[in-house]
């Protein structure tokens, strides 16, 4: 009889060290999610369940503290965006198990934004403007010398380094690019103060 007591007592006695100790409800699976492709600050992600916040910087393999049991429900979601870029999470959501713990992940990429800008003077056509491997015709204007708008037809990525050049020559005319603003760096909002300035020869 008194061993039963004794095996009672100690059962009793390790339950309440576990859970002094929080053994008891404890998991022993570290939930973590992969960033790709981020070169911004700012993301802060969240385990929903916990409540946990998780500071990210930069492309790698990033841990909550907290510890998740087997078949624990983790949700992982955006508390707050990267400045300057949009991330997509998946399989960030379910039950945690040694299948899914490590398996949520995000793709990031930096907002992209319009290069253009206003040609000044320009009389005839084959003006074509480049930046980088990207190019765009300029026609001429239905008023000779008028100003002319212009975009390139591919965004460039927030933060990213720009640099518009004159490609070919108008006929008549030599162009050239302000280089009061070029080269420089895609601010985050569409850059559309390009200045090129048309002159005879």
């Amino acid at each position: 009889m008194k061993s039963v007591y004794l095996r009672t007592g100690l059962a009793l006695l390790c339950a309440v060290i576990l859970s002094a100790c929080g053994g008891g409800s404890s998991g022993d699976l570290p939930l973590q999610v992969t960033i790709q492709g981020l070169n911004k600050t700012g993301l802060v992600l969240i385990n929903k369940p916990t409540g946990e916040k998780l500071p990210i910087s930069g492309s790698a393999t990033f841990q909550f503290t907290k510890l998740v049991s087997n078949d624990e429900q983790f949700d992982i979601q955006i508390d707050s965006p990267a400045t300057g870029a949009k991330c997509t999470l998946f399989e960030n959501t379910g039950k945690a198990n040694v299948y899914t713990y490590s398996r949520a992940y995000a793709i990031c990429a930096s907002n992209p934004w319009l290069l253009g800008g206003t040609v000044l003077g320009l009389k005839g056509n084959g003006l074509v403007l480049a930046n980088g491997s990207d190019t765009v015709t300029v026609p001429a204007p239905a008023v000779a010398g008028a100003d002319v708008l212009f975009t390139f037809p591919s965004k460039v990525a927030d933060g990213s380094a720009y640099g518009a050049t004159v490609l070919l020559q108008p006929e008549g005319q030599s162009c050239a690019v302000d280089p009061s603003n070029n080269p420089g760096i895609m601010p985050g909002f569409d850059g559309l103060g390009l200045i090129v300035r048309c002159v005879n020869k």
